[in-house]
């Protein structure tokens, strides 16, 4: 089954540790810090304060540091300079396990900077949102290739359907990069169209699920109890039987 990450969101320390707590609570694979979300975020060494503070409540889960940039549907806009920096700070912090890179930032070197952040033996997530489209078939198996060719080791695409073929168009992309791609891939169609990507990753091929534990990071993200049983469900009537 895929895992199930929580992100954690809030615009201060506070507010911040409360959603960590909550999400932990949940009993999630993994926690997402939306590091957007925090207002002082940009200012010097508070990264890595939030980062020490999740990480305490975290406990053992496995930790993903996310700036989502303006441009792809997050809370603030950044320059590549000031994002390849925080997203070093998240990675040299020691609590960070996972690192989400925004691999088509225009002016960002994705492949060195996740070079530099394979150097901290971290991981790296490299992804694409489209928050008011869907793109055509060929484009999204372009897109794959660019994020394969930066170097991460797991591949993310979002997309916003406008027709329920737009959700179907995903999920053939999805299925295709099973074998296509050299790396695990995350899909999903957001919104109300697409909730059903969010939970049939272990039919159509997306390792991971955003699910939320109060507070969403994106449209159409679903409780993580009801994914949890969902996914369970799904995986029972599609598991061999060992009776004939």
């Amino acid at each position: 089954m895929p895992k199930i990450c929580i992100p954690v969101m809030g615009k201060n320390l506070e507010e911040i540790t409360e959603h960590t707590k909550r999400a932990v609570s949940a009993q999630p694979d993994l926690l997402e810090w939306r590091a957007d979300s925090y207002e002082k975020i940009l200012e010097p060494g508070k990264a890595r304060e939030a980062l020490r503070q999740i990480r305490e409540i975290a406990g053992q889960l496995p930790l993903l540091f996310t700036f989502r940039s303006a441009a792809e549907g997050g809370e603030k806009a950044i320059t590549p300079e000031t994002y390849t920096a925080l997203c070093m700070e998240a990675a040299i912090s020691g609590c960070a396990d996972l690192i989400d890179i925004e691999a088509k930032m225009e002016g960002l070197d994705a492949a060195d900077l996740i070079k530099n952040i394979h150097l901290e033996n971290r991981l790296v997530i490299a992804s694409r949102h489209y928050f008011h489209k869907t793109p055509e078939e060929d484009e999204m198996r372009e897109i794959f290739k660019t994020l394969e060719h930066s170097g991460a080791d797991i591949l993310k695409l979002a997309v916003m359907p406008q027709t329920l073929q737009d959700v179907i168009n995903l999920l053939d992309i999805t299925q295709e990069m099973q074998t296509a791609a050299s790396r695990p891939v995350i899909t999903m169609s957001m919104g109300p169209l697409g909730a059903i990507t969010r939970i049939s990753g272990e039919t159509f091929g997306s390792c991971i699920t955003y699910a939320s534990a109060g507070v969403t990071s994106a449209p159409g993200q679903l409780p993580a109890e009801e994914v949890r049983t969902i996914q369970e469900i799904l995986h029972r009537s599609t598991t061999p039987s060992s009776k004939h």
